[in-house]
């Protein structure tokens, strides 16, 4: 197995560092920032989320860490084969706009890291640019 971090670009926030860091914390309001054309069987409750991304199996994701107004840790469960953590990092003051990035923290097999890598990578720019372009109050 292979550790790796992929870091999305960092992208300026719409809405306020606070509004994105309790947004996030609302499970429901999670499938907003995955990509619309690849989810399926989004279920969500006040712990965790679940959903398909197409080519990938089920999973599902809670919160693992908070820090208000500086990130938010999300671990996945239930995948054999690939367990993550996915940290959305806030930079500025809460009440103002900042800016967000978004990290996959993961641990695959070398030769399914070289395949997945590019598809992960537009994943967490996908994340990130929806993130930073709602526009909350």
């Amino acid at each position: 197995m292979a550790a790796f971090t992929l870091t999305s670009e960092t992208k300026n926030t719409a809405s306020t560092i606070r509004q994105l860091f309790e947004f996030l914390s609302d499970f429901k309001n999670f499938k907003q920032i995955l990509p619309e054309d690849k989810v399926e069987n989004f279920q969500c409750s006040e712990h965790s989320c679940s959903f398909n991304i197409r080519g990938i199996t089920p999973m599902t994701v809670t919160i693992k860490e908070k820090h208000p107004y500086d990130f938010i840790l999300f671990s996945s469960e239930g995948l054999a084969k690939f367990n993550f953590s996915l940290k959305v990092l806030f930079t500025g003051e809460a009440d103002q706009t900042g800016s967000c990035t978004i990290e996959l923290l993961g641990d695959l097999n070398p030769f399914i890291k070289t395949m997945a890598e590019k598809p992960l990578t537009v994943l967490v720019n996908t994340m990130s640019s929806q993130l930073a372009a709602l526009h909350l109050s």
